[in-house]
C-alpha cells in the first residue's frame, strides 16, 4: 500500500530523473569548469533521485542505516540550492566587475560558501545525532547550522541588490541570469523557512520524518521543483 510519502517520491522521481539527464547535457554544454552552478543542480537530482529509493525501501528495511540515510538525504535539499544560486550569482558579478569597479571580490564569495558548507555540515550532524541518540530536542549543532545557512542566504540577498543595479553593463543573453536568479530566491527562502521550522518549532507538522505531508510539499517539494526547472532552463538561454 502506497503512503502519501511514496506518493510524492514517485513524483519527484518522474521529475527528477528526466531533469537529471537534461541537466547533465546542460553541464555538457557548458563544460564542468565553467557550469558549477548546474553541476549542483544536477547534484540535487541525483539525491532526490537517491532519497525517493530510500523511501520505498524503508517499507521493507527498517535498519538505522537506511532511515539515517533517508534522514541526511531528505535534509540536504538547501545546499545545492544554495550553492547554485551562489554559482550563477558569482558568474553575475565576475561579469559586472570587468566592466565596473568591483564592489565584491572572489574572497567575499568564497567566505559566504563557506558559511554555507559550515551549515549544511552542521545540518546534517545534528539530524544524524538526533536519531542516534533519540533525543526529542533538536540538537545544538542543527540550530547553528540553519543560521549559517540564513546569514548566508542574507548575503547572498545584499550581494544581488547591490550589483543589481548594474544589469545594464551585461550582455543581452547574460542579463538571464540575474533573472534566474531573482525568480529562485523567494522560493528557497520558502524552503529555508521551512528548514527553519524544521530546527525551531515543536510542531509535529514539521518533522522531517513524519510531519504534514501538504506543508512539505507547499514548502519545499515545489520550490525545489521551481528552481531546478529555472536553472536547468537558464542553461540553454545563456552562452557557453
Amino acid at each position: 500500500m502506497l503512503h502519501a510519502r511514496d506518493i510524492i517520491s514517485i513524483i519527484e522521481m518522474i521529475f527528477y530523473i528526466p531533469t537529471l539527464i537534461t541537466c547533465g547535457v546542460v553541464c555538457f554544454r557548458h563544460g564542468f569548469r565553467n557550469g558549477s552552478g548546474w553541476i549542483y543542480t544536477l547534484v540535487l537530482c541525483l539525491v532526490r533521485i537517491a532519497g525517493a529509493i530510500c523511501q520505498f525501501v524503508s517499507h521493507s528495511n527498517h535498519s538505522t542505516g537506511l532511515i539515517k540515510a533517508t534522514l541526511v538525504l531528505n535534509s540536504i535539499g538547501l545546499g545545492p540550492l544554495m550553492f547554485s544560486t551562489l554559482a550563477f550569482l558569482s558568474r553575475f558579478v565576475q561579469f559586472v566587475n570587468t566592466k565596473s569597479k568591483p564592489v565584491v571580490t572572489k574572497k567575499h564569495l568564497i567566505i559566504i560558501r563557506l558559511v554555507i558548507s559550515a551549515g549544511i555540515g552542521l545540518s546534517i550532524s545534528g539530524a544524524m545525532d538526533a536519531l542516534s541518540s533519540g533525543a526529542t530536542q533538536v540538537p545544538t549543532n542543527s540550530r547553528v547550522g540553519i543560521i549559517l545557512i540564513i546569514v548566508a542566504y542574507v548575503s547572498l540577498v545584499v550581494l544581488f541588490l547591490v550589483y543589481a543595479r548594474r544589469v545594464s553593463l551585461l550582455p543581452r543573453k547574460e542579463r538571464r541570469v540575474p533573472l534566474a536568479i531573482f525568480a529562485s530566491l523567494p522560493l528557497i527562502l520558502v524552503r529555508l523557512v521551512y528548514s527553519a521550522c524544521v530546527v525551531f518549532l515543536h510542531n509535529s507538522a514539521f518533522n522531517i520524518l513524519t510531519g504534514s505531508v501538504a506543508v512539505l510539499v507547499v514548502m519545499s517539494v515545489i520550490e525545489e521543483f521551481a528552481v531546478v526547472g529555472i536553472y536547468v532552463l537558464l542553461g540553454f538561454l545563456v552562452d557557453r
